[in-house]
């Protein structure tokens, strides 16, 4: 049963990546589509004999996979001890206890004593590079694979799209926030994060297409097989009305090309048919004040991202963004 209701606060948990505990870990092994998508895509990709670097290896289940896909050893790296010894005895407790080689640590501190030929990861966000994917994965490439390696997932594209749910807005400004466990409240994290409004952060939610403003655009490409990728970054969009509403925010989510032909899209449908993600929902931008929309309007987004190396989280970033709508009558509207 699907723990959340369409158009819904939930707090944003890649904000606190270093805070998740059994509670959100459950989520995730019971995420279908997750479990589904990268099972068929780690059994496609790894090959009998591979030495495997999986990345955040939390609970372990990614390294158990490749292990029955017949890696001859697994280095599971994970920053959270207690999560790593669960890995540890899951492995053990499947037959691969030999194969599994557990480090606690940050993967930019480790330092390997082979070259991999396959480096695995589910690091990451909703709104596809916020547990800084593309660092992690640059640096992990460059200095633990080995020439022809593989990476998966292969590719990344994250989508913008303009959206009209005061039902959101409302629980925003109200302060309602569902939470997976009890020690994620968002009070705490606005505090920790030095922020006064909770309009500065995104939020976790399911968005279904029936508050689209306009179709989604890419906003943000990956390619981690190739060079490293800037993790701070400015970009602007532009949506064309496709009807009237009210502009409230913008859905964030992602599709990721984990090996050939394996996609994960998170988008979703609504119609039903359980093809949404538990544990990565939509990201939810939301804007202090609504903004009216006429069919035809040009609304724009500017959205940045910055690195936050001066915190206590190695995985820390903040996003930026900000909305107009030119009116097909050329009045310019913005947030108060």
């Amino acid at each position: 049963m699907q723990p959340y209701q369409r158009e819904q606060l939930w707090f944003p948990c890649s904000l606190d990546i270093l805070a998740w505990d059994d509670s959100f870990h459950a989520l995730m092994l019971g995420d279908q589509m997750r479990m589904k998508a990268y099972e068929a895509a780690i059994k496609t990709a790894v090959k009998p004999g591979d030495i495997v670097v999986d990345l955040g290896t939390g609970t372990g289940i990614l390294a158990r996979w490749a292990c029955e896909a017949g890696a001859r050893r697994v280095y599971g790296i994970e920053c959270n001890a207690k999560i790593l010894d669960r890995a540890g005895i899951e492995l053990a407790r499947f037959g691969y206890g030999e194969r599994f080689i557990g480090i606690n640590a940050l993967s930019y501190a480790v330092a390997l004593p082979e070259r991999a030929d396959m480096i695995i990861s589910e690091i990451i966000g909703n709104l596809g590079d916020n547990e800084d994917c593309a660092r992690i994965l640059g640096d992990a490439r460059r200095r633990m694979l080995a020439p022809g390696g593989r990476m998966l997932p292969q590719q990344l594209a994250t989508y913008l799209v303009p959206v009209s749910s005061m039902r959101l807005h409302r629980q925003v400004t109200d302060g309602v926030c569902h939470s997976v466990s009890r020690a994620q409240n968002i009070s705490t994290l606005l505090g920790a994060l030095g922020l006064n409004s909770p309009f500065d952060i995104y939020y976790d939610a399911i968005l279904p297409r029936s508050t689209y403003l306009s179709p989604p655009q890419p906003a943000r490409r990956f390619d981690f097989d190739q060079d490293s990728h800037a993790t701070d970054y400015t970009l602007s969009l532009r949506f064309t009305a496709s009807a009237a509403g009210t502009l409230t925010g913008f859905k964030g989510y992602f599709v990721a090309e984990l090996c050939d032909g394996i996609v994960l899209d998170i988008e979703g449908s609504d119609h039903g048919d359980g093809r949404y993600s538990d544990s990565w929902k939509h990201a939810y931008l939301p804007l202090r004040q609504p903004l009216a929309v006429n069919k035809g309007d040009v609304i724009e987004v500017t959205l940045s991202r910055r690195a936050q190396n001066d915190t206590d989280s190695p995985f820390s970033c903040r996003y930026h963004w900000q909305a107009t709508v030119r009116s097909t009558q050329s009045v310019e509207r913005v947030p108060a």
